[in-house]
C-alpha cells in the first residue's frame, strides 16, 4: 500500500535539518562571544534569521500540503501545532507513527536551541560586566558602570 503521508514527512524533516542547523549556528555564535567577534555575531544573526525565515516557508508548504492532499487547512504559520497535525491526519497509524518521531526529534533540537539561546545570552552579560568593569576603571570611577546589561551606555 502506498503511503500519503511522504511529502509531509518530507517537509518535516526538512524542518528538522534546519533546527540542526540553527543548533550548529548557536554553537558558533558562542565562540564569537567568546572571542569578541562583533563581525562573526552579525553573520550569525543574519544566518539566524534566514533560518526562521526558512522553517515559516516550510509550515506554509506542509499547510499548504495539507490543504491540497487532505483538504484540512485549521490552522496558519503562527498556530501551526505538528501535534495537532498529526493527531487529525486522515492517515494510516503507521504513517502517524513515522511523523511523530520526527515531531519528537524537532521537539529535542528545539529544547537544546532554547537552551543554547539562554547560554549565549548569559554570555553576553558575562562579556559586557567585565567591558563594563574594564571602562570603569578605565575612567577611574568604579562606583559608576558605563554599560547596563543589555549592552548600552
Amino acid at each position: 500500500m502506498e503511503k500519503i503521508t511522504p511529502e509531509i514527512e518530507n517537509l518535516l524533516n526538512r524542518k528538522l535539518g534546519l533546527y540542526r542547523q540553527l543548533n550548529e549556528l548557536m554553537g558558533e555564535e558562542r565562540k564569537a562571544i567568546i572571542d569578541i567577534d562583533v563581525n562573526a555575531l552579525w553573520k550569525s544573526a543574519e544566518k539566524k534569521q534566514s533560518m526562521v525565515e526558512e522553517i515559516q516557508s516550510l509550515r506554509r508548504d506542509i499547510l499548504n500540503c495539507l490543504e491540497s492532499k487532505f483538504g484540512l487547512n485549521e490552522m496558519d504559520t503562527h498556530s501551526f501545532s505538528a501535534s495537532y497535525l498529526i493527531r487529525t491526519l486522515p492517515a494510516p497509524e503507521n504513517e502517524k507513527v513515522a511523523l511523530r518521531k520526527i515531531k519528537s526529534a524537532i521537539d529535542y533540537e528545539k529544547n537544546l536551541l532554547s537552551q543554547a539561546a539562554i547560554d549565549n545570552k548569559k554570555y553576553v552579560s558575562e562579556y559586557m560586566g567585565v567591558i563594563d568593569e574594564i571602562m570603569a576603571a578605565a575612567v577611574d570611577k568604579p562606583s559608576r558602570a558605563q554599560y547596563n546589561p543589555k549592552g548600552y551606555m
